[in-house]
């Protein structure tokens, strides 16, 4: 694709629509028509970029002649790319580190996996992620995360605030109905079954009657917000605010189970211990108590349960949206990989439900590697850097 000065925005739509080319190139190509019909003058990330000519979108004081093609349709991210806005972000001791890992840790994975969510396994095989992309799946500028993140944001609002589920049920009618936390002022991605439960607590059904318990609600909307409860103090009856956080979309013993693995094992690695001892420690924990409670539900736990999840080889990790397959996916990417980077793009390049997965695998690895470990010209990318950082340093202040 060449893009020279003397493109203006009528020859590069019928450029896109005329030229003959496969499917990923007409998806990147489709990006570019969608940013110039919606009137954006300038290519997505460059505005925020300290090497921007805002006189023309096509070329930057780093390009000479032109910006390449994989800029302009946003296929990675730019290696000039130095943000107008940078921030800071202080690590003043290890407990500091792992928070602050395990939340920015999440986020990220969710902006990475927001573009390519709902893409095959094949497609991403032949068009590995590597870096940050945008607009894709949801047409959605660099930087944006899903309702994952915005969700997770709630839960921490209102942990800092002094939990109850009243004000969580409240902080997610906010973001449903006026776009309350999320990156751009808009909800563009939630889940059916949470939608269902916010509608129903918008129309003051009672709370515990607003979440799915059949079978068929065991998607993964509670487990990708349940992060934050990992941080409660010991003896704050974790464990019951969990299943409750859960049962407010998400009832069924299924959904509970994999909300209770994942606190369980966040708050294992949260205490020091090496990820795989973290792991085993979880499971002898689920074998002894809680799955005495859920007695119909081990067998779906199986690979998890174990220990062979780790050991299945790739083709075996299913990556949808079920709660069981995110969670098995995410564990499998974590356990797996050597360092921060290697576990979300491992997560994301299953393809499937890439923003939860990503997400879920960037909270345990941030928690584990540290905040240090993850790359800072990722989190520059991020919207509403400020807020967020305020908010977790407040969440901090507050445990």
């Amino acid at each position: 694709m060449n893009l020279s000065l003397s493109h203006n925005k009528y020859s590069l739509l019928v450029y896109i629509y005329n030229k003959t080319i496969t499917t990923i190139e007409l998806k990147r190509k489709e990006d570019v028509y969608y940013m110039l019909t919606k009137n954006y003058i300038t290519i997505p990330i460059c505005e925020r970029c300290i090497h921007w000519i805002k006189e023309n979108p096509f070329q930057c004081k780093k390009y000479i002649v032109e910006k390449p093609s994989y800029i302009i349709s946003p296929q990675k991210e730019c290696s000039y790319f130095s943000p107008i806005e940078k921030i800071s972000i202080n690590i003043l001791n290890d407990y500091e580190n792992k928070l602050f890992g395990a939340l920015w840790g999440f986020i990220l994975g969710d902006v990475m996996g927001v573009p390519v969510e709902f893409s095959s396994r094949k497609e991403r095989d032949k068009d590995l992620v590597n870096e940050i992309r945008a607009y894709g799946t949801h047409h959605q500028p660099y930087g944006t995360w899903s309702d994952d993140t915005s969700l997770m944001l709630c839960l921490v609002k209102v942990m800092t605030e002094g939990y109850s589920l009243k004000k969580l049920s409240e902080s997610f009618i906010k973001f449903y109905v006026d776009g309350e936390l999320t990156a751009t002022g808009h909800v563009f991605d939630i889940g059916n079954t949470t939608r269902e439960a916010i509608t129903k607590m918008i129309n003051k059904v009672p709370l515990e009657e607003c979440g799915a318990y059949d079978k068929y609600g065991n998607g993964n909307g509670s487990l990708m917000r349940i992060l934050p409860l990992a941080f409660l103090k010991a003896g704050t009856a974790e464990h019951r605010i969990t299943e409750e956080v859960s049962c407010l979309t998400h009832g069924h013993a299924k959904s509970l189970l994999a909300c209770i693995i994942y606190v369980e094992l966040a708050r294992k690695l949260l205490s020091g211990l090496e990820k795989r001892k973290a792991y085993n420690e979880t499971m002898r924990i689920m074998n002894m108590i809680y799955f005495k409670s859920f007695r119909k539900e081990p067998q779906a736990f199986n690979h998890i349960l174990s220990g062979k999840l780790i050991r299945l080889p790739r083709n075996k990790i299913k990556s949808s949206g079920y709660v069981i397959d995110t969670l098995e996916a995410s564990l499998w990417s974590f356990m797996n990989s050597k360092n921060y980077t290697d576990s979300i793009l491992t997560a994301i390049n299953l393809g499937g439900d890439t923003d939860t997965i990503g997400a879920l695998t960037g909270g345990l690895a941030g928690l584990y590697y540290g905040f240090q470990n993850i790359p800072d010209r990722w989190i520059q990318h991020i919207l509403k850097k400020e807020m967020i950082n305020d908010m977790l340093h407040e969440f901090k202040n507050s445990l």
